[in-house]
């Protein structure tokens, strides 16, 4: 801090040097380069729906092929830095961080007046910096828990629906097709319906026919949610299931005693993974209702609005007017950090309800900040269905 504002200014020219000239020998060429910017161009009914700098950018963050796997490398580092005015969390933090930039061009333009601040020391600012991070850290990271738990829980939810539907056509489906057919409609019908509780929306109406068919008298029940509806009609299916195998005469033979046993067992798992949907359901209730302590958003809140608010009379004598993009780089670092934990705190999205809203249409992206439920719904469901539309082998 003791530097003189001309040391900062030549350093800071020192140091866009060596980037520009770290960017000119890594700069992706030929397809990589139409693959990272050319390709992360959006679609110009997106462009045309996002206005101010958004609007005029041309540049993307590239967008990554989910379906294969592909990931984020060292290598987007370039479109990322790049794609920063098409930022989703920039544009949340806009007037945030313009507030703050106004605040902090206020102070030096007081300062240039002859205005002088009591300025005293930065050690109370360096102190409380190293709390402020341990603040955001752990505020993002229980955020990013409760993402991760809402993924697993619909890992659970596709796993054992395909468990079911394999149980249905192995088990069910000789002994009874019409039975077999009732529990694939209901275990097909889980995934859609566990994505509108998700998404807040207790209506069948978003549901496909064959699913609202599936869910005609459970509605009539005294259960809260169509995804618990659904697992009470599992349930009596799965009995009706055993009474059927009970009514069924068995020889005394051993052969037909261990049939009679593995049918049993595989019942029994059947029953542990409508269980296991009962669960999946419940934590995906207690992540929607129940939020990160409001105490804790609060104080990191106003914490973080302070410590950036006081940060230009720490910087105004040493840097002058450059304390106006210093402060806000920082703002802009520290305001992202805590809008990231507020985005991915309430894990479920509804892509379908923010693809049809123009101010909100760069969250169609998958997984930008939430979890596509009504997506992973759907993948769910159609795998069972290609279960259940599997020709049986032959031996």
């Amino acid at each position: 801090l003791g530097w003189p504002a001309c040391g900062h200014v030549r350093l800071c020219s020192y140091s866009m040097i060596v980037l520009l000239a770290l960017a000119a020998s890594t700069v992706p060429t030929g397809a990589r380069l139409e693959a990272g910017l050319l390709q992360a161009e959006p679609v110009a009914k997106e462009r045309s729906l996002r206005g101010g700098m958004a609007k005029r950018w041309p540049i993307l963050a590239r967008r990554v092929d989910l379906s294969h796997g592909e990931r984020y490398t060292s290598t987007d580092w370039l479109t990322n830095f790049l794609s920063i005015p098409r930022s989703h969390v920039l544009e949340r933090i806009g007037p945030h961080l313009w507030s703050q930039t106004g605040l902090c061009a206020l102070v030096v333009l007081l300062h240039q007046h002859g205005l002088r601040f009591p300025t005293g020391s930065a050690m109370p600012h360096t102190l409380l910096g190293g709390f402020l991070s341990l603040l955001l850290a752990f505020r993002t990271n229980m955020a990013y828990n409760r993402f991760y738990a809402g993924r697993l829980n619909w890992g659970v939810v596709k796993n054992s629906c395909s468990d079911l539907a394999l149980y249905a056509v192995t088990h069910v489906r000789p002994r009874s097709p019409a039975l077999a057919e009732r529990l694939l409609a209901l275990v097909a019908s889980f995934p859609p319906a566990l994505a509108c509780r998700c998404c807040c929306d207790e209506s069948s109406a978003k549901l496909p026919l064959s699913q609202r068919q599936a869910l005609s008298g459970a509605m009539e029940t005294a259960a809260p949610s169509a995804a618990l509806a659904l697992c009470l009609k599992l349930r009596h299916a799965l009995a009706d299931v055993s009474r059927r195998g009970r009514l069924v005469p068995h020889a005394s033979s051993a052969a037909a005693v261990v049939e009679t046993q593995v049918e049993a067992e595989m019942l029994m798992q059947a029953s542990r993974r409508v269980g296991s949907l009962v669960d999946a359901l419940g934590s995906c209730e207690s992540l929607l209702t129940t939020p990160v302590p409001l105490s804790y958003s609060r104080h990191t809140s106003r914490f973080l609005t302070i410590w950036c608010g006081t940060l230009p009379v720490v910087l105004v004598d040493a840097l002058g007017w450059m304390t106006v993009p210093a402060v806000a780089f920082v703002s802009w670092c520290l305001f992202g950090i805590e809008e990231i934990g507020h985005l991915i705190e309430q894990p479920f999205r509804d892509e379908e309800a923010l693809a049809s809203a123009p101010a909100l249409v760069s969250a169609r992206r998958h997984y930008s900040y939430g979890l596509p439920v009504r997506r992973l719904g759907r993948l769910a469901s159609e795998q069972v269905h290609a279960i259940a539309a599997a020709p049986a082998p032959r031996f």
